[in-house]
């Protein structure tokens, strides 16, 4: 037997994949997963343990490790948890779609995606030289007050999508949520640990993509396409800006080889999109590497990669998309084989060390 110690290095060491290869570390990880005091004391009273000699997890290791029936009444408890929590969800799930399709813009405006207080400070407070208080008084109700707008419901959606996505797998028998919220974990598929990352096709990759199929960038192409035809365009304007205005006026302009170019662009777009479908692995790999530092991580992961083809910007209004994001997520767990999981071992580098993670994608399409 190992020592709660033990696992607990592994863990801390982003060791995730000798947790999957072990049942003992499987139970680590679950006993892990119910590590709050509430869980813990009801979970005790139900195995006969006096909670006061008890207290945490690392204490219940040895006695449930060592005891077939404890650790049947682990899970016994943590399907207990899941019907808890999903009545839960599901009496407030319809509220919670109606509410998110309220949404519709999805800006975070300059730099402070993560962290909207360092954004303030080093664009008000730590200054070269010093804001005028009165400016500082009046930026409060205008810049600063669109910023926090941005950032509080810009966060309010991505909370509440990724509660009622992660419910798409927890409504599946062979899914076992993490209840306490163990970091890296977010359920189990048949005792497999998973976090699950909700994402976007990133564009860098889709570049790198365009590149092997010898597709140009449609900026490139929209504006060499202006020149030739005398489109005048903002010079001055971001990437993003530039392309919205000249595919505007190609549209607006009624010309047929506009028409076309266009259409040859969406052909182009859905080619890379086919391609990164079918190699998926490669996705995943890239993703591992091209991850913040500030959040790294090894686990295990489902990445859940949603792309509407009409309109890629606006791909984040599928988070609420249910009706077409369940039918690929139930797929995806009935074709799950826990004895067959070397198909998804990933291995990448990240800052020049070696790593190891189970990993796959599970694509939601909009065409």
């Amino acid at each position: 037997m190992n020592s709660y110690e033990s696992w607990k290095r592994r863990f801390s060491q982003n060791g995730l994949v000798s947790f999957c290869r072990s049942v003992e570390g499987v139970l680590w990880l679950k006993l892990r997963s119910i590590d709050r005091r509430e869980l813990l004391e009801e979970f005790c009273g139900r195995i006969g343990v006096p909670f006061a000699g008890a207290g945490t997890a690392e204490t219940l290791w040895k006695p449930i490790n060592s005891n077939l029936q404890a650790r049947q009444a682990l899970d016994d408890f943590m399907r207990l948890c899941k019907m808890r929590e999903g009545e839960r969800i599901e009496a407030s799930f319809e509220n919670i779609r109606s509410n998110l399709y309220k949404m519709k813009h999805f800006h975070w405006g300059g730099g402070y995606r993560n962290s909207l207080d360092k954004a303030i400070v080093s664009r008000y407070v730590k200054t070269d030289s010093i804001v005028p208080f009165d400016e500082l008084a009046a930026i409060c109700k205008t810049e600063l007050l669109e910023m926090s707008r941005g950032y509080l419901l810009n966060s309010w959606y991505n909370y509440w999508s990724s509660v009622i996505i992660e419910n798409l797998f927890k409504r599946n028998d062979r899914v076992m949520p993490a209840y306490g919220k163990i970091k890296n974990v977010d359920f189990f598929v048949d005792d497999f640990p998973f976090d699950l990352k909700v994402t976007y096709l990133p564009k860098e990759y889709a570049r790198g993509v365009r590149r092997n199929l010898r597709i140009d960038e449609p900026l490139k192409t929209v504006k060499a396409y202006a020149r030739k035809n005398g489109i005048s365009f903002s010079k001055n304007a971001d990437a993003d800006s530039t392309y919205y205005e000249i595919t505007e006026r190609m549209r607006d302009s009624g010309m047929a080889g506009a028409k076309r170019v266009l259409a040859e662009i969406a052909h182009g777009w859905s080619d890379v999109v086919s391609e990164v479908v079918r190699d998926g692995r490669s996705l995943a790999k890239w993703l591992y590497e091209n991850q913040g530092e500030m959040r790294f991580g090894a686990e295990n992961r489902i990445f859940l990669v949603l792309i509407d083809m009409a309109d890629p910007e606006n791909s984040w209004k599928l988070k609420r998309n249910v009706d077409l994001m369940a039918p690929k997520v139930d797929e995806w767990v009935r074709s799950f084989d826990s004895g067959n999981v070397n198909k998804l071992l990933t291995r990448f580098s990240f800052n020049g060390k070696r790593f190891e993670a189970y990993s796959d994608v599970i694509f939601v399409v909009k065409r």
